[in-house]
């Protein structure tokens, strides 16, 4: 399997993206402004673009911390993948215990030491519900973003009316012409604005739930390959278990056969009968010893039977 690498590559096009966006807007700076800073007459404009702004940086904020975490994810599943294909004991060696496959594997390890079965469905859904939320966020400021712009235009739209109102009652008046350039002028720069942030954070949040599903998928994919085969116990484990230990009783008992028959029956018999007189000798001569122990005791205690 091939190591993932998506969130960095997604990082690099944030950073190109925005300096991007920079260029442009040092680039067009007098355009804008003459959008933002013109003709405002009120901080109702100011305070709309604020607002936009401040979500859109809020979301861009959330976005980059989720591409770190998961940057951090995919080095510790590359690592997992190395000390499975390197057989090492500790499977969580240098892998931090709050990352997505650590839990992982503590979870399959306190069920299987609890003896209870691992229902993979359910943990692939609760992992999927857990890392939904971590994107809330996101989504909520790029569903509103629309709505953001949309509410700058109608606000702008209606100071725009009130200063036509003020035009229509004195012709003469140059506050009442203001007004509605400047109603204009804001329903325009908040539209303009919602719409570029809408843009940037759309495909940045779509970038982000790619990622999040490549990740678990992988997570998914080594859990049921390579876990839950070490850590679930079935049926069809122990049947398989069960065959495999009679295989290698099997093969030592052959082993067994093949030493036996390899050994030479009549020199067995040879060097049995050889060790027979060796001790039936040792026995007489210490049975002689004994006898000579026996009566030089007699003769020096002046024993009788001397």
């Amino acid at each position: 399997m091939q190591p993932l690498r998506l969130s960095r590559s997604v990082l690099i096009q944030m950073l190109l993206v925005t300096l991007l966006v920079i260029a442009a807007g040092i680039y067009f700076s007098d355009t804008l402004a003459m959008i933002y800073l013109s003709n405002q007459q009120t901080s109702v404009g100011y305070a709309l673009n604020g607002l936009i702004f401040t979500l859109f940086l809020l979301g861009v904020i959330r976005a980059l911390l989720l591409l770190i975490a998961y940057n951090r994810e995919e080095l510790a599943l590359v690592r997992f993948q190395r000390n499975l294909e390197g057989n090492q004991g500790a499977l969580l060696e240098g892998i931090a215990p709050s990352s997505i496959i650590a839990i992982r594997v503590n979870t399959l390890e306190g069920m299987r030491l609890q003896h209870a079965p691992a229902q993979h469905q359910a943990l692939a859904a609760t992992l999927l519900a857990s890392e939904s939320t971590r994107t809330g966020l996101v989504r909520f400021i790029h569903n509103i973003l629309i709505l953001c712009g949309v509410l700058g235009t109608i606000v702008s739209l209606s100071i725009a009316l009130f200063g036509a109102s003020n035009l229509l009652d004195d012709a003469v008046s140059s506050s009442g012409m203001g007004m509605v350039i400047h109603g204009m002028s804001t329903a325009l720069s908040t539209t303009m604005s919602a719409i570029v942030c809408y843009l940037f954070l759309s495909y940045f949040l779509s970038a982000i739930q790619n990622l999040q599903t490549a990740l678990l998928g992988r997570i998914e994919e080594i859990t049921a390959t390579r876990l839950l085969p070490m850590y679930q116990i079935t049926e069809e484990a122990m049947t398989q278990h069960a065959l495999d230990l009679v295989r290698e009783a099997h093969l030592l008992v052959q082993s067994l056969h093949d030493k036996i028959d390899a050994f030479d029956p009549d020199l067995i018999r040879q060097e049995m009968e050889q060790n027979r007189v060796q001790a039936q000798a040792q026995h007489e001569e210490a049975l002689g010893q004994l006898r000579e122990l026996s009566a030089v005791m007699k003769d020096g205690f002046r024993l009788p039977g001397a």
